[in-house]
């Protein structure tokens, strides 16, 4: 089988099977039919490579051959490798291997937090070997006040953001000028790096970074957001931007399973 050996810390993967993995996350919704050539093109191989993979896939029945054309679709053993992964499970439960993984790295505060009225609330929280202080699992902030509400505000449907943004303009009429201004540089911010960033909080002390992550579909939608930060001296914009771009990873590799999470809980 063909290996790669890393440089540095990282560990030889084997490329055939990290791209076989790859080809799968394409399969990112329920019922979703992808073209070998579609999934070239997402995956960035050639079209004689991914069809090589994919076929070796059908041959295992984590991918069968949509009916009536020659689309792909997932199979029944990836559909029970997800099921088992997410079953049973809250959101919580799921990304704590993640961002404790991700403590590990960055050495900063991880935390999970989700949207309720118009506040966000931490529910999960792991730490690296800095840790906020005073901010323990359950505190909540007001969603134009820290990184993880504003990119839960980001990214909400225009009408039930415009309803919030109205509610936090009554409740203290005279600071909403100021947090309006920080939402919409919030949404220029997510809408060109996907991520919200502040290095503002605890009068400037510290820094934090936060992406969005949706759980379930329709009308049952929850917001949540992951956040990481640590003190402002240690962690200056590139170093926020990196940790930033590991909350990215982990919100890709999290959000399929966040969006089908309601509809597993039904199935018993």
């Amino acid at each position: 089988m063909e290996s790669n050996a890393s440089s540095g810390d990282r560990k030889p993967s084997v490329t055939a099977l990290v791209r076989g993995l790859h080809i799968l996350q394409c399969f990112d919704r329920p019922g979703l039919e992808l073209t070998v050539s579609t999934i070239a093109r997402r995956v960035g191989l050639s079209q004689p490579t991914c069809w090589r993979l994919c076929t070796t896939l059908i041959e295992c029945g984590f991918l069968v051959k949509a009916p009536a054309s020659s689309a792909l679709r997932i199979g029944a053993p990836a559909l029970t490798l997800g099921y088992a992964a997410i079953h049973g499970q809250d959101l919580p439960g799921i990304a704590r291997p993640y961002m404790a993984q991700a403590s590990g790295e960055l050495g900063g505060t991880i935390t999970l937090g989700l949207c309720t009225g118009l506040e966000i609330v931490s529910v999960e929280q792991t730490n690296g070997t800095f840790i906020l202080p005073n901010q323990p699992v359950g505190w909540r902030a007001a969603l134009t006040s820290v990184a993880s509400g504003l990119c839960v505000l980001a990214i909400l449907p225009e009408e039930e953001r415009a309803q919030k943004a109205a509610a936090l303009a009554a409740r203290d009429p005279a600071a909403w000028p100021r947090r309006l201004a920080r939402l919409e540089a919030a949404q220029r911010q997510f809408h060109d790096f996907g991520y919200v960033a502040s290095s503002d909080m605890f009068d400037g002390q510290y820094s934090v970074a936060a992406v969005p992550l949706i759980e379930g579909t329709g009308t049952q939608r929850r917001y949540w957001a992951l956040s990481c930060g640590g003190v402002r001296s240690h962690w200056p914009d590139e170093v926020l931007a990196n940790g930033a771009n590991t909350l990215k990873r982990i919100r890709n590799i999290l959000q399929p399973a966040a969006s089908v999470l309601n509809a597993s809980r039904t199935i018993a």
